[in-house]
């Protein structure tokens, strides 16, 4: 393991700059006094655009990235989220980066223990996770319990413990670049684990890479051994792994240019309803009940996925303009819309396509409603200014601008 050790020695601990911005989520942190690790940690938070916005009865899946003080590969990672999400290749999720330093990330990722304690540093990290933080995510921001963990190199072994102690509250696991052979485990018992059908009630997803260059042999080769050992072993139905060889990636490099393609392969269930509506059900003439349709749709990839699954924002307005643009069926614009509503009743932006469909139905009573409704919701926002709120309410006008243009 001098690899691993030498590659621990050079990673950069810095904290991630404040200044990021992202599209579709926010970069906050959250606090959390905890009795485990026996200190305040300061976590990044990034929560989605509907958020605040949702209904009570809108939840959301979690993701839990580990080390999130690396400042380029990090951001990298979000901002790869960020587009799958509006891109409606994946689903909004509660993000959650935690940092390591120096002093704690072999600590917490290993059998260390400190004097006088009855824990080793990974089992608290462990309690940490599953008795504070995940309860908390769920008691405080609508989380329900998909849960899924992206670890690298000495957090990828932190996933790969993890995944042989709470595989029945894990749903995906994501080791990049990461190693088994390091106390309390070895690849002996990791494959023991894995194979045991008794251990992977629900389906769980284990996705593991390294690269190819000189500075991750030792991360591939004991990869390669995992992955030959899931090829010839048959293995419980509900555990799917899957292993991807990083062409010349270095160890950095491959922790941020892997995420994307596991996040799309593990939602393809997701992205396949905005595609095939737009490529399948949307060249037809006619959708006979387009809406409990989408629905089905919605409930179906739930049952794949394992959870309920909320529609995305580019799921409404992308097949509303369909319907009421293209198809010139206001009627089911409005009720897509609608639908729309019913997750994310407070989304302002809902109202303003409202008043355009009513006010092509010349139903101008629903029109001033939902004009009402849109001023009421940009009011109350607590987190814009009032200049920002001035600038929002020329929407309103520019809303029946648009319209007529569009309809004329």
């Amino acid at each position: 393991m001098k690899i691993v050790k030498l590659i621990i020695i050079v990673l950069f601990f810095t904290n991630i700059t404040l200044g990021q911005n992202y599209l579709g989520y926010s970069n906050d942190s959250l606090k959390i006094k905890s009795v485990f690790l026996k200190e305040t940690v300061s976590l990044n938070l990034h929560i989605p655009e509907t958020f605040n916005f949702s209904a009570k009865s809108t939840k959301y899946p979690i993701t839990i990235i580990f080390d999130s003080q690396h400042e380029r590969t990090y951001p990298q990672i979000i901002n790869s989220i960020d587009l799958l999400t509006n891109e409606s290749q994946i689903p909004e999720t509660i993000i959650i980066g935690v940092p390591f330093n120096r002093n704690n990330r072999y600590y917490l990722t290993s059998s260390q223990k400190n004097k006088n304690d009855s824990l080793l540093g990974i089992e608290r990290m462990e309690r940490f996770l599953f008795n504070e933080l995940i309860p908390k995510l769920q008691k405080e921001f609508k989380a329900n319990d998909y849960i899924t963990l992206v670890g690298h190199s000495r957090t990828a072994f932190l996933v790969n413990y993890l995944t042989t102690k709470q595989s029945k509250k894990i749903d995906i696991a994501i080791a990049l670049s990461g190693f088994y052979n390091n106390k309390p485990l070895s690849i002996e018992n990791f494959k023991s684990y894995i194979s045991d059908s008794s251990n992977f009630l629900n389906k769980f997803n284990y996705y593991f890479t390294a690269g190819s260059t000189l500075e991750e042999e030792t991360y591939l080769t004991e990869c390669k051994d995992v992955s030959d050992y899931i090829s010839k072993t048959e293995m419980p139905k509900n555990f799917v792994g899957r292993f991807a060889e990083s062409k010349n990636a270095n160890h950095m490099t491959n922790y941020w240019v892997s995420a994307p393609s596991i996040f799309m392969d593990a939602y393809a269930d997701y992205n396949s309803i905005l595609n095939n509506w737009f490529y399948i059900k949307l060249k037809k003439d006619t959708i006979e009940k387009p809406i409990e349709e989408f629905k089905s749709d919605l409930e179906q990839t739930g049952k794949k996925l394992g959870f309920e699954v909320n529609p995305n924002l580019t799921h409404i307005f992308s097949l509303a303009s369909s319907f009421g643009y293209e198809k010139k069926d206001i009627q089911t614009a409005i009720d897509f819309i609608k639908l729309g509503q019913k997750y994310y009743p407070n989304y302002p932006d809902f109202d303003l396509e409202l008043i355009g469909y009513y006010n092509q139905l010349n139903n101008l009573k629903m029109s001033e409603y939902y004009k009402t409704e849109y001023r009421n919701k940009v009011m109350s926002r607590k987190d814009i200014s009032e200049r920002e709120k001035t600038e929002l309410f020329k929407k309103i006008e520019e809303e029946k601008t648009f319209a007529n243009t569009v309809y004329g």
